[in-house]
């Protein structure tokens, strides 16, 4: 819960990369997942930039932390409506629209970097973060992602 709401008052105040954090998302990623990762929302590109800054010692984990929540660009949900999904989504309650989207982000956002080349851990980790790693994952990688998206 504690993550929720560091993410709702980061996703408020959230200010656009300055060059320097610029030029280390271009640098990590490819033409097309570099423009996937420009259409995300400031908060949104804020936050997984801070999360590849925290695996950057791992550069095999970058793009993977870059992009881990590219399907949130499939809404327009703000800040509250965002919190609200994710509250809802605890319920057994029916969910649609843009809502529905933003609880199955990991598995649109998964399908997106797929088409677009990524690597199989980002597209992966996209689809099934939070959560045990596939198989096929170290889980070590893996933990250290999930750790740096949840600090």
């Amino acid at each position: 819960m504690l993550h929720l709401i560091k993410r709702f008052f980061g996703f408020l105040v959230a200010e656009p990369l300055d060059p320097h954090e610029q030029r280390f998302v271009a640098q990590a990623l490819d033409p097309m997942l570099l423009r996937l990762f420009a259409s995300q929302r400031v908060a949104d590109q804020r936050h997984a930039y801070l999360v590849a800054s925290r695996v950057a010692a791992r550069p095999h984990l970058v793009e993977a932390a870059l992009l881990h929540d590219i399907g949130k660009t499939t809404t327009r949900l703000g800040a509250i409506g965002r919190s609200l999904a994710t509250l809802w989504a605890f319920t057994s309650l029916p969910i649609w629209g843009d809502w529905l989207r933003y609880v199955d982000h990991g598995r649109i956002g998964a399908d997106v970097l797929e088409r677009a080349g990524a690597d199989n851990l980002t597209v992966a980790f996209a689809r099934y973060h939070p959560g045990p790693p596939p198989d096929r994952f170290d889980p070590a990688d893996w933990e250290a992602l999930e750790r740096a998206d949840g600090a």
